[in-house]
């Protein structure tokens, strides 16, 4: 049995000879070689040049890193004690110091920051104020001076949204029933002050948190609460570090 056979017409690889315009992308070794030679000889020449310097380049070149070196004195400095990561940048070559902000800020306890912290709230313009009223109504005079720094930070003539008044932060209702008849006047409204909180202290068993709570937000809060209302402890805790400190500040004479 004769099989067909059938054949593919592929056309010859033509050859250029040295003479002939043959079009190519492929580049000769030879130079590739002189390429190479070429540029390393320019890089070396730059290395040269940039070894060779005049006095005014080293002259500048020693105050940039004389710069660097105090921002870097000034950085490490600053920020003693804080984690730090050296790195190379990729991009510059230059060393970069990566500080881990998150333990930057640390609390420091020292006795003269204490001894200073605790001079600056030794007195207060309203002093014979507190001190007349914590002694009718048998409430601490730390108490009351910690009281009317977190309600006004012992403004007079300040005024809350939501319309309490005075020093001691009195609502208009509340000062009328306190006997307050100027709101406005220091002496009136911390009189009120000291008397509301003493009648808090005394519906709660002398329990402070509480009558504090109840003087912040109303004994019926507390009472329908069951406790201290949660949006009450950050008032009540700033009162009471006040009020030790006014404390420490007295002890300090």
């Amino acid at each position: 049995m004769i099989q067909s056979v059938s054949y593919l017409h592929i056309k010859p690889l033509v050859a250029y000879s040295a003479k002939e315009k043959g079009v190519t992308t492929l580049i000769p070794f030879d130079a590739v070689l002189d390429h190479e030679q070429t540029a390393a000889g320019v890089q070396t020449a730059s290395e040269q040049t940039a070894t060779e310097q005049t006095p005014t380049e080293e002259k500048s070149n020693q105050a940039d890193a004389n710069t660097d070196k105090h921002a870097s004195e000034t950085v490490d400095s600053q920020n003693a004690g804080v984690q730090k990561v050296m790195y190379k940048d990729p991009a510059t070559g230059k060393n970069i110091v990566y500080v881990d902000v998150a333990e930057e800020v640390k609390e420091t306890d020292s006795a003269s920051e204490k001894a200073t912290s605790a001079a600056s709230m030794k007195k207060t313009k309203y002093d014979a104020y507190f001190k007349k009223a914590a002694q009718r109504y048998g409430v601490s005079e730390s108490l009351l001076k910690a009281i009317a720094k977190a309600e006004s930070n012992f403004n007079a003539k300040d005024v809350s949204s939501a319309g309490a008044k005075g020093v001691m932060q009195l609502m208009p209702v509340t000062a009328k029933s306190l006997g307050v008849k100027d709101v406005f006047d220091p002496e009136q409204n911390i009189m009120g002050g000291a008397k509301c909180i003493k009648q808090k202290l005394k519906e709660f068993n002398g329990n402070v948190r509480l009558a504090l709570a109840a003087y912040n937000a109303g004994s019926g809060a507390v009472k329908r609460h069951g406790g201290i209302p949660s949006y009450c402890k950050n008032y009540i805790n700033k009162v009471l570090s006040y009020k030790k400190a006014f404390e420490t500040a007295s002890a300090v004479g």
